[in-house]
């Protein structure tokens, strides 16, 4: 799949159907950029052209030029908002996408084998990488003096462990 998720339809709003977006991405301004998503419901997948895109009250109010009433707007209730891969902002030097995070193999400066990146949790103060390992489970803070290296071609994250946060 060369698709991102970016945000899930969660209701329909007004006459001319429009539709509640709840984004999934850290910058719902990306979204008046769209001109053409692919929204994806249980097993089908279909390509729309963007009217608009605006924020509204945290969320994203969403009009596709193929949707012209509320009616249809509620068959696509629940679908994914998806992107094609090029269509990705350009992130600044050392900031990923969590799609690029999860599944990363996590070492130890010293080379010792942690687990895999199952998920990443965005706190206010600092992403958390849940990692799994052989025998159990690791919160990771995404912070700098404990990320050393993240390389993407490698598949890899290297950390630097403090003090107690590998123990049990």
């Amino acid at each position: 799949m060369d698709r991102v998720t970016i945000g899930q339809i969660s209701r329909t709003r007004g006459i001319r159907g429009e539709m509640v977006v709840v984004p999934l991405t850290d910058d719902p301004r990306r979204f008046r950029k769209l001109q053409k998503v692919v929204i994806s419901k249980e097993e089908s997948a279909k390509e729309f052209q963007v009217e608009n895109a605006r924020e509204f009250k945290g969320k994203v109010l969403l009009k596709l030029k193929q949707v012209q009433s509320p009616e249809e707007a509620k068959k696509l209730i629940g679908g994914f908002i998806e992107i094609e891969k090029d269509q990705l902002v350009k992130l600044p030097e050392g900031r990923y996408f969590i799609f690029e995070i999860i599944g990363l193999s996590v070492i130890t400066t010293k080379g010792e084998i942690v687990g895999r990146v199952k998920e990443v949790i965005s706190l206010p103060a600092n992403d958390l990488y849940v990692v799994e390992g052989d025998k159990r489970q690791y919160d990771i803070p995404a912070i700098k003096n404990v990320i050393r290296k993240i390389d993407l071609e490698k598949r890899e994250m290297t950390i630097e462990p403090t003090e107690g946060l590998l123990d049990l």
